[in-house]
């Protein structure tokens, strides 16, 4: 047991919010840093690892546990949805090693900064969850759809560069992909705030 038991669920959620935060810092950090070698790669899946030990303790809870200080679902769909942040930021760094990305252009780096801010959103608003100030949760929640928005409109700019300017097909592909993964890790980042947001809603 990672936690006492009379505040696994808060805690547990708090050090997973705080891991996600670690593992897109180190994300953005290393698209950021010169040069081409992914140094931090084995870092983000050491810290993808301790995250899946956080989930798993959630279900392991959710399963002898009878009383529970959130509705079993939110506590369920929050794990989970915080976990696909965590896995994604891990595959697109995997993935832009495997396909060797060597131009880190300026829509991949906004994209990282982009699901920083979120991150830390999340972790705001779970920190208010924690303690149940479940109004003080709207913000942050505001906040990580709005940066979600920007997320959508950098994608569809960043297609079109890339249909505009790419003449070479395998590269088209590959940075096409990179784009709808780091897409993919901001709708989970605002998949976490909608549940959050109908968590405000049943507890306000």
């Amino acid at each position: 047991m990672l936690f006492k038991k009379k505040d696994i669920f808060f805690e547990t959620f708090i050090a997973i919010s705080k891991n996600i935060t670690e593992a897109a810092e180190e994300f953005s950090s290393e698209i950021h840093k010169p040069g081409t070698e992914r140094k931090a790669l084995t870092d983000i899946q050491d810290l993808e690892k301790k995250g899946d030990r956080y989930t798993h303790s959630i279900y392991k809870e959710l399963n002898k546990t009878f009383i529970t200080p959130l509705e079993r679902e939110d506590i369920l769909n929050l794990a989970v949805k915080m976990d696909d942040i965590l896995d994604g930021i891990e595959a697109t760094l995997i993935r832009m090693d495997i396909y060797d990305i060597r131009d880190i252009n300026i829509f991949i780096k906004r994209n990282t900064e982009i699901i920083v801010e979120q991150c830390k959103e999340v972790e705001g608003a779970i920190e208010k969850l924690t303690s149940k100030k479940f109004l003080d949760i709207r913000p942050h929640a505001v906040r990580i759809n709005e940066l979600e928005n920007e997320a959508d409109d950098l994608f569809n700019n960043s297609l079109r560069e890339l249909v505009s300017s790419c003449t070479d097909a395998i590269e088209f592909v590959k940075y096409k992909q990179i784009y709808e993964m780091l897409e993919e890790v901001t709708d989970a980042c605002e998949d976490v705030a909608n549940i959050l947001e109908s968590v405000l809603m049943r507890n306000s």
